[in-house]
């Protein structure tokens, strides 16, 4: 694993870098994106938030030790959203987030197609796991356009909500993305 640069025809999904930090602010400081999220309080924490982002950096230069790699992703130059695979080390899980001004443009099927396809050409995992609180449609669409298959239900903890929320696991194989080729 060592490209750490996608560039798709809108995107450029990229290694996170603490410039960041404001950008991430404003996007994942709004509640309607950061209570579809495991992991992002509200109100947003700006330090938080910086020691976030200087793990992902650090995480990019020891690749081959990484349980979790992130990539930020750009379009026309601006930080829209982010796509990160946790459990490295296990079935990587696939995680997404988009600023709400870039809602339904297509930009997260595309960002997520890049990732897959970067997951399974630089490692050797045979599957790939995501998960969707079941109140984020969008995101579950997101999903099956991807090619993931649903496997069950599970519970998934929201910092910014205080509780764990009922959420689709599904999963996808390399073969099933080879075939989808």
């Amino acid at each position: 694993m060592s490209k750490s640069v996608i560039r798709t025809s809108r995107l450029v999904l990229r290694a996170p870098n603490p410039e960041d930090l404001d950008r991430c602010a404003v996007l994942l400081g709004d509640y309607e994106v950061a209570k579809m999220l495991s992991r992002v309080p509200y109100p947003y924490d700006l330090e938080l938030g910086r020691q976030h982002l200087a793990r992902s950096v650090k995480r990019w230069e020891n690749i081959a030790d990484a349980d979790e790699l992130g990539f930020h992703i750009d379009h026309e130059g601006d930080l829209i959203g982010g796509v990160g695979f946790k459990k490295l080390q296990e079935t990587p899980e696939i995680g997404y987030w988009l600023g709400r001004p870039y809602w339904g443009k297509g930009f997260m099927s595309e960002a997520l197609d890049a990732a897959i396809g970067w997951m399974f050409e630089n490692t050797g995992h045979e599957r790939l796991a995501c998960e969707a609180m079941t109140e984020n449609q969008a995101s579950i669409k997101v999903m099956e356009k991807a090619g993931f298959r649903p496997v069950g239900e599970v519970g998934c903890a929201s910092v910014s909500r205080g509780e764990t929320l009922p959420a689709i696991r599904s999963e996808m194989t390399r073969t099933d993305y080879l075939s989808s080729l």
